[in-house]
């Protein structure tokens, strides 16, 4: 198997986690069961429009939207890394 093929599994491996319910078991003490399911519906969204969102559109899509404030959304960027879901999600 090629390093991109194994990329290619890790990456799909990292959304299927991101959509369970294990994912949300993880997070949801330290940020609302809502603001993980807002999260994973854009996740979603994404794979089954087949296109990347914007890290500050995501910011600005909880923060101005849903009413976040801007440290929460920024402690859960920085909790779960979200810099891994690129290409998915860009960096800028």
């Amino acid at each position: 198997m090629s390093n991109l093929d194994e990329n290619i599994i890790d990456f799909l491996d990292l959304i299927n986690f991101t959509l369970s319910n294990e994912f949300t078991e993880k997070w949801k003490h330290r940020f609302s069961p809502g603001f993980i399911k807002l999260f994973q519906l854009k996740i979603l969204k994404c794979v089954d429009e087949g296109k990347t969102i914007r890290k500050t559109t995501l910011f600005t899509y909880f923060t101005k939207r849903c009413k976040y404030s801007d440290e929460q959304v920024n402690n859960f960027f920085d909790a779960i890394d979200l810099d891994i879901y690129y290409p998915l999600i860009q960096r800028k």
